[in-house]
C-alpha cells in the first residue's frame, strides 16, 4: 500500500536556494513527500537546514526525510531517512529511529532488491537509475525493462518509486510497472524558477492514477 502519494521531491546542492528554502517552496507548490539530499554540507550545517525545514513540514503535514544522515533524523524527529546501498543498514536505522520512522532504501540491482526484501524493514524503495541523471554522475548501469520487472516481483508489497533522469512524459511508468510513484530532483525546476514543474508532475500523476482506477 502506498501511503506517501506518487511524487517524492528531492532537494539539491545545485540550487542557489538553501535546502530549507527549497523545502518551503516545494510545499507551496504542492509537494507532500520531500527528501533533503546534500553531499556538500557538513553535519552541523545539515542539521540547521533540517531543523528549519522540519518547521515548514510540521506546519503543512508534509512527510520530510533526509538522505544518509540517520543521526540527524533521530535528533530532529523528522519523518525518517533514505539510505543508499553504502549507507547505514536499514536494520540499524530501524533500531535507532524506532518503528514509526519512515525508512527508504535504494535499489540498483537484483541483489539490492533481495536484501531489502529479506530485511523487511524498508517502508519504500527508490529504484533506478531509469536513465542518466543530471544530478548524479556515479550511477550504476541503467536498468533494463526486464530487470525492472524482476525487481518489482522481488519487492512485491513494498512501494517502489522510480528515479534517475525521470521526465514529465515518464509519469506513465507508474502504471506500466505498477509503481508507487516517481522521485525527482532536477526535473522539478524550470529555467530560473525553482520547483516550477511540481504542479505539472502532480497533475500528470493524478491523471495516470485516475486512468488506472
Amino acid at each position: 500500500m502506498n501511503q506517501f502519494g506518487p511524487l517524492i521531491c528531492i532537494t539539491t546542492d545545485a540550487s542557489a536556494l538553501a535546502h530549507h528554502e527549497q523545502v518551503d517552496i516545494l510545499i507551496s507548490r504542492g509537494a507532500r513527500f520531500i527528501q533533503i539530499r546534500t553531499k556538500l554540507l557538513d553535519q552541523r550545517e545539515t542539521l540547521l537546514q533540517v531543523e528549519k525545514a522540519h518547521h515548514y513540514a510540521e506546519q503543512s503535514g508534509v512527510v520530510l526525510i533526509i538522505n544518509d544522515f540517520v543521526e540527524i533524523a533521530r535528533m530532529t524527529a523528522i519523518s525518517g531517512v533514505h539510505l543508499g546501498s553504502s549507507d547505514c543498514s536499514a536494520l540499524d536505522a530501524r533500531k535507532l529511529l524506532g518503528e514509526d520512522a519512515i525508512i527508504g532504501s535504494t535499489v540498483h540491482n537484483l541483489n539490492d532488491a533481495i536484501q531489502v526484501s529479506e530485511e523487511g524493514v524498508s517502508n519504500y524503495v527508490g529504484l533506478g537509475p531509469y536513465r542518466k541523471s543530471k544530478t548524479k554522475h556515479d550511477l550504476d548501469p541503467i536498468l533494463s525493462e526486464k530487470i525492472i520487472l524482476e525487481i518489482m516481483k522481488i519487492l512485491s508489497g513494498i512501494p517502489v518509486f522510480m528515479i534517475g533522469g525521470i521526465e514529465l512524459r515518464d509519469c506513465e511508468l507508474v502504471s506500466h510497472f505498477d509503481l508507487a510513484g516517481i522521485a525527482l530532483c532536477s526535473a522539478l525546476s524550470g529555467e530560473g524558477e525553482y520547483a516550477s514543474f511540481v504542479p505539472d508532475f502532480i497533475s500528470q500523476l493524478n491523471s495516470v492514477e485516475r486512468a488506472v482506477a
